[in-house]
């Protein structure tokens, strides 16, 4: 128990209504107390009662507060999120409140000692019965019987989704007697089955699909809240009964349609009375008698009415509109309904003052008030910490830091008041008295005081600075980070062979001849011929990727037509090569500025910053300052998601640069932005000497002389600038670091002019979608890479909605942000039709005060309209793309896009980052014309962007906006068409080839293995029964580079889908042979009537092993000489095992 807590042993008043809760007395009413103090005393009853308990408050803001103040006392509090009711339909939405309501009631099912913390309208909400929700819980226990038959029932009523393999929540697979079924998002359950007994239970990690720990039972509860009580055709048939009118009756008829399609989810609040005939609110999962706490009954009065009345305005207007009115929005339970229920339960009323009661109420008033300290208070402190300690009070500081603690510890120390530091306040304090002062980490809103309790408990952060500061946490990411996959191999998809060229991928087929039986992969090429691949040779098989595959030509087998497109390929790519190999060969060659190591200047900046960094944040920080301490000019790109924090890790730099008198450019797309990072860095650098000025076409033409001029002078340490800076009149008189923010955004000309200052000057890239190229020359290695992969504390991901667009939807959207005094960006693609859109939308929602902007205005005019949106004298800003490009207005959190399938994937993945950026939620509406056919790139895309609704995606949105539009001017114009005809994978290996031989290095042609034994080696269906499972599995076997390799995909293959077949441990062992062949240079075994013959490379053939071989094997082999240097081992091997072994015997002699 947190030692804080046991400080209310000391105080009578709390004791007496500790005992009076105890004796289940209710109701009872409590006073005086602060906010921060009723979260202490609820804290300490949790402990006593072991039972959940529910904790009711007026909205989810104040929700929110109170289990933030809750962590700091005990982990057992969690927030129950109310039900997002939308009254339009949509095609997909993203899940994250759905699952975090459902991991709450499963809690609150498990009975388990925590504290709930909800708002007055998640309660008042309908939702289905506690019976029916939790009717098919599966318990399972290793050694007890179990059928698989039933279980995937059972796994199909809980609300999962059955899949080949899991990659998200909700799901469940089935592989043999093997189920995995995630849990969340990142982790899963795998039950081995033995017969129709449970061998073991195991968690699992999705990203990885291995088994992480054993366990020996485990309980499955629902996936989410919406599972069916009533089959579908009965859901379907009680709507029938209604009666709809007019367009009601047109939706209802198409609704009726979808549901008995099992696309229902989305209806179910819309015809909730007919998905449940037992409805319940959260109150009734909570058994009779339970302890609720009721915070502020008069605040919550006034919500609740609040509510109504919105809920009625809502009404009339979808009944004016002749609109579907959804079930859940009639079923909100009244004010009244709710008082009486409470009258079931212990309740405990929470009251500020104690001007609300009836006098026959049990009332506990307690005398408490707020305590902050800030920096100027030092005195005043200090003064009152003696007069507490007079007063034996018993005095605890709470500071975020261990630094701001030690700081603490100083002042107290000097002012001779004892003080001691306790990391954890878990255990008994030693070495403290009444009178020590005991100093503790965490965050709390709010200190207090209060006198009956014996507490004074003081939030310090304000008073004191911290020197550095300490990391978020360990990045779970960046273990499995900066692996780059191609998305899975689909029937029909078309494929890149390494020899033979671009075919289409048919499928994986099964042939038995002479006895054995094995897999091979199936391509077809032009005139429909058929090429059979070995599962063994699959490493020289990748998806196409580059261009618009409709035009796509395929290579014909047995002619030279796929050699001569490489060798024009290469040929074109000799100008490129020569050009990259220049520039990174000057690179290499040219000698920089080395900087100095941080001085006590920078580590001061750094202490300056705000907010607690991400742990990623800050390797990548050391990364760069470790470039930059090098001789070699620094070259780095820097990834991640939007609003990770690459900002800060661009402004330590830039300091750094300046630290050592060098100048600073940081060179941004868009006027609009240039302002905005302009303003972060004036404001992060007001306390040192260091110059910043902006460059764009805001700036006058005076200023910008001024600038230009000082600038060659010396006399400007930072430039924030647009492409205006890459002028021909602009020169430094030292520059030394370049930042390129939001890299994708700028054109091919500005990005030739960027190459001349690379040659001396350390270059820091930024950005939030790679483009292919950047992130392919990343990986080989020509530029080094630094990412970001986690959120910053308190980001969300954004809630979105890919829905038909409805101008009803759109008013619903904004008035629901405007109400929480947010912001709404507007995004409409259109310059020409902007105005009468921004007037349809003051129309629409008339409280709005809506303003456009677009590229084409003046830039002065831009900065006005985008400076009063900042400042929030309008609140819906309609813009066209200018949007895009990194601007932060962390009060804006919904947004609106319309005609979003005519967008790119990144462009659209970038704008939908523009919300969410404080810890609000954050809301994207992706719309598309109605009825309008969508063509096939544009479904890809909002079908991708559905998919990617969490944090970190960007690589993801990367990779698969190459794959649909194409690698376009991510190369330039030339190189498009050259990418096009060979794909992604072999334009990269030709330009990583070309790269070489231009530099002089030796190209090894690369060495492929054909082996044709007779072993039977493939995977059977029985074992795994999927197709791209398989593809994956024979993939992974043959990219196995070396024993380790092997090991483990042995260990994931018997993990994944249990003991191996002897089928595939042959493959696994032909893997092997593969790899001794390549060290002996055997390009070929083949298995034939007189035995296993080996063919070697002619050049690399070594003569004097023969004679060592002969040795070995006597009249046992037959060397045939030639072109092609062959060697016959005869063999009397009967079985598969001793094939193999004596290949691999022959092989190890050879080496």
């Amino acid at each position: 128990m947190n030692t804080i807590l046991e400080e209310l042993n000391s105080s009578n008043k709390f004791i007496e209504l500790e005992n009076q809760i105890k004796n289940k007395k209710s109701p009872i009413a409590i006073s005086g107390l602060t906010s921060v103090s009723e979260v202490m005393c609820i804290a300490r009853i949790v402990e006593r009662i072991k039972n959940p308990i529910l904790l009711i408050t007026y909205n989810e803001i104040q929700a929110k507060n109170l289990v933030k103040d809750f962590s700091f006392f005990t982990d057992k509090a969690v927030f129950l999120p109310k039900k997002e009711i939308v009254t339009y339909d949509y095609v997909a939405e993203s899940k994250n409140l759905p699952y975090e309501r459902i991991e709450v009631l499963n809690k609150i099912y498990e009975n388990k000692n925590i504290i709930i913390v909800t708002s007055i309208e998640a309660l008042n909400q309908k939702i289905i019965a506690k019976d029916s929700l939790y009717k098919n819980v599966i318990d399972l226990k290793v050694g007890e019987n179990c059928n698989l038959d039933i279980l995937k029932e059972k796994l199909i009523k809980l609300g999962y989704e059955r899949f080949d393999l899991i990659d998200g929540r909700g799901e469940f697979s089935v592989r043999g007697g093997i189920i995995d079924v995630s849990i969340n998002e990142n982790m899963g359950i795998r039950i081995e089955l033995w017969g129709d007994e449970i061998d073991s239970i195991r968690y699992f990690s999705i990203i990885s699909q291995r088994s992480t720990e054993s366990i020996e039972k485990i309980s499955i509860y629902p996936a989410h809240e919406y599972i069916l009580e009533e089959k579908l055709e009965n859901v379907a048939k009680s709507i029938e009964k209604r009666i709809f009118r007019g367009k009601t009756l047109e939706i209802a008829e198409k609704d009726i349609e979808e549901i008995k399609a099992g696309n229902y989810l989305s209806k179910v609040d819309k015809y909730f009375n007919s998905f449940y005939k037992n409805s319940a609110t959260i109150l009734e999962y909570f058994s009779k008698g339970s302890l609720i706490f009721v915070d502020e009954i008069s605040k919550i009065e006034a919500r609740c009415k609040a509510i109504a009345e919105d809920e009625k305005n809502t009404v009339n207007t979808l009944l004016d509109k002749e609109r579907m009115i959804s079930d859940s929005l009639k079923n909100t339970e009244t004010f009244e309904n709710f008082r009486d229920k409470l009258k079931l339960y212990q309740t405990i009323y929470l009251n500020k003052f104690d001007n609300f009661f009836k006098s026959n109420i049990e009332k506990y008033d307690f005398n408490s008030k707020e305590l902050n300290y800030f920096k100027s208070d030092t005195d005043i402190f200090i003064d009152d910490i003696r007069k507490f300690i007079k007063d034996k009070k018993k005095v605890h500081i709470v500071v975020d830091l261990k630094e701001k603690a030690d700081k603490i510890i100083m002042l107290l120390q000097e002012n001779e008041i004892p003080a001691i530091y306790q990391e954890k306040l878990n255990n008994k304090i030693i070495g403290s008295n009444n009178n020590t002062v005991i100093i503790t980490k965490g965050v709390l809103s709010q200190g207090f005081l209060s006198y009956e309790l014996n507490v004074c408990l003081i939030t310090a952060n304000e008073l004191v600075s911290a020197k550095t500061r300490d990391k978020k946490r360990k990045s779970e990411v960046f273990k499995n980070a900066e692996k780059v996959v191609f998305a899975d191999l689909k029937v029909g998809d078309y494929v890149v062979h390494r020899k033979y060229g671009i075919g289409i991928y048919i499928g994986v087929n099964t042939i038995e001849a002479d006895g054995t039986v094995k897999d091979y992969i199936k391509l077809k090429y032009a005139g429909d011929a058929i090429l059979y691949i070995p599962t063994n040779a699959l490493d020289s098989i990748r998806k196409y990727v580059g261009g618009e595959e409709l035009n796509l030509k395929l290579n014909s087998l047995g002619s030279k037509d796929w050699e001569k497109t490489t060798n024009k390929v290469k040929n074109n790519l000799r100008a490129v090569a020569k050009e990259l190999i220049e520039l990174y060969a000057r690179r290499e060659r040219a000698k920089g500025f080395a900087f100095s190591p941080d001085n006590e200047w920078q580590k001061q900046f750094e202490e300056s910053f705000p907010y607690i960094e991400t742990d990623d944040q800050l390797r990548c920080i050391e990364e760069v300052k470790k470039d930059m301490e090098n001789e070699k000019p620094m070259d780095r790109l820097l990834c991640g998601d939007v609003g990770y924090g690459k900002t800060e890790v661009a402004i330590r730099a830039a300091f750094k640069a300046v630290m050592d008198h060098k100048q600073v450019v940081y060179l941004v797309p868009t006027t609009v932005l240039a302002k905005q990072q302009y303003e972060s860095f004036k404001s992060r650098m007001k306390d040192f000497p260091v110059k910043v000025e902006l460059l764009n076409r805001f700036v006058s033409t005076k200023d910008k002389n001024k600038i230009i001029k000082e600038l060659a002078l010396g006399e400007v340490d930072i430039v924030v600038a647009t492409h205006k800076i890459l002028g021909k009149d602009i020169r430094f008189k030292d520059l030394g670091l370049l930042i390129i923010d939001e890299e994708h955004r700028f054109g091919v000309k500005a990005k030739e002019k960027i190459k001349e200052y690379k040659m001396n000057v350390d270059v820091l890239t930024m950005t939030a979608t790679p483009i292919p190229r950047t992130m392919h020359m990343s990986v080989v290695g020509i530029r080094d890479m630094s990412v970001i992969y986690d959120p910053p504390q308190n980001r969300k991901p954004v809630q979105t909605y890919v829905l038909e667009y409805d101008s009803e939807v759109i008013k619903e959207a904004i008035t629901k942000e405007l109400e929480r005094n947010g912001q709404v960006f507007y995004l409409f693609n259109n310059v020409e039709n902007i105005m009468q859109k921004a007037d349809e939308i003051s129309r629409l929602v008339p409280e709005a005060k809506v303003t456009y902007a677009h590229g084409r205005m003046t830039g002065s005019q831009i900065e006005d309209i985008m400076s009063d949106f900042v400042d929030g004298n309008t609140n819906v800003l309609v813009c066209t793309t200018i949007l895009e490009s990194g601007i932060d207005i962390p009060n804006a959190n919904t947004i609106i896009v319309e005609k979003a399938d005519r967008m790119g994937l990144a462009q659209l993945y970038q704008i939908r980052g523009r919300v969410g950026r404080s810890d609000r939620q954050g809301y994207a509406y992706i719309t598309y014309k109605k009825d309008k056919l969508l063509s096939e790139v544009a479904d890809k895309r909002l079908k991708a962007i559905k998919e990617f609704t969490e944090f970190g995606s960007g690589f993801k949105i990367a990779m698969r906006d190459l794959e649909i539009r194409g690698a376009g001017s991510l190369i330039g114009e030339v190189q498009h068409g050259h990418l096009e005809e060979v794909g992604y994978d072999t334009y990269c290996r030709l330009l990583d080839e070309v790269v070489k031989e231009e530099q002089g290095i030796k190209v090894d042609k690369e060495f492929e293995v054909q082996i044709d034994l007779n072993v039977t080696s493939y995977i059977p269906d029985s074992y795994i029964s999927d197709s791209n499972q398989k593809i994956e599995i024979y993939q992974d076997i043959a990219l196995c580079q070396n024993e380790k390799d092997i090991q483990d995909i042995t260990d994931e293959i018997i993990d994944r889908f249990g003991d191996m077949p002897k089928q595939i441990e042959n493959l696994l062992e032909i893997s092997r042979i593969k790899q001794l062949a390549k060290k002996a240079f055997v390009n070929k075994i083949s298995s034939k009537q007189s035995g296993t013959v080996f063919t070697f490379e002619n050049e690399k053939f070594n003569g004097d092993k023969i004679i060592e071989l002969i040795k070995i094997y006597g009249n046992n082999i037959k060397f045939s000489p030639g072109i092609k240097p062959m060697v016959t081992l005869k063999s009397n091997s009967k079985t598969e095992k001793d094939i193999l072994n004596d290949v691999k015997d022959f092989l190890e002699n050879v080496v």
